[in-house]
């Protein structure tokens, strides 16, 4: 049976299309390293979806106690959380 890496390349490119179909977004007017909430693409109800979307395609659950700015902050730390929780 062969494993498929999950890179954080790839995860960033799941990620961005995943926000760009559902929350009517350009991809490139999604800035990598700034807050999705800041920049009104999303809002809490967005987190949650987001958490929904991570659940759905890496089998990871979101606590409420992870959805921080730390790990939601931005596409950037939101792909670094996944690929964190990965390789737990």
């Amino acid at each position: 049976m062969k494993t498929q890496i999950v890179t954080k390349e790839k995860i960033q490119i799941k990620l961005v299309d995943f926000l760009s179909l559902q929350f009517y977004v350009e991809k490139e007017d999604i800035e990598l390293d700034e807050s999705l909430v800041d920049e009104g693409i999303i809002d809490s109800m967005g987190l949650i979806e987001i958490a929904a979307f991570i659940k759905e395609q890496y089998n990871i659950v979101v606590t409420e106690e992870q959805m921080t700015k730390t790990n939601f902050g931005s596409v950037l730390k939101i792909v670094d959380f996944i690929s964190i929780e990965l390789d737990k």
